[in-house]
């Protein structure tokens, strides 16, 4: 029977394996947490590209434009695949669970406790600020 985080965990992996390529190739990105926004990619095309300041600009409203486009994309798309991914998280951390022991499981909901006080510090992640208590 095949383990239903099977397809998480292979999708994990690709992701890393992409991510350590795109470091290797970009260097200067090693720093950077997420993808680069509009005003970095700007920079690193001018220094790498010899972009006139017309250029600059065009291409900083492009991205500005796009990246605005694909927030909304990812809304979107977050709120539609809702069930599925709540469903996933269930099952992962049913499967996390069942693992630990009570202590550790202890350790682990202080941990998400903590992290879930500390969201007001930080920026939207993605799935981590979907709520899912309605398929708990």
């Amino acid at each position: 029977m095949k383990h239903p985080i099977t397809p998480l965990l292979t999708a994990i992996l690709a992701v890393t394996v992409f991510a350590a390529g795109q470091l290797q190739a970009r260097p200067d990105m090693a720093r950077h947490h997420g993808r680069p926004d509009a005003e970095m990619r700007v920079a690193h095309m001018s220094s790498a590209l010899g972009l006139s300041d017309q250029q600059s600009a065009q291409l900083l409203e492009l991205f500005q434009d796009v990246d605005e486009e694909r927030r909304a994309m990812h809304e979107q798309t977050m709120e539609l695949m809702k069930p599925q991914i709540c469903e996933l998280q269930l099952v992962t951390w049913t499967a996390v669970n069942e693992i630990l022991d009570d202590d550790q499981q202890f350790q682990l909901e202080e941990m998400k406790a903590s992290r879930e006080s500390d969201k007001g510090h930080h920026r939207s992640r993605g799935m981590h600020d979907l709520d899912c208590s309605a398929f708990e």
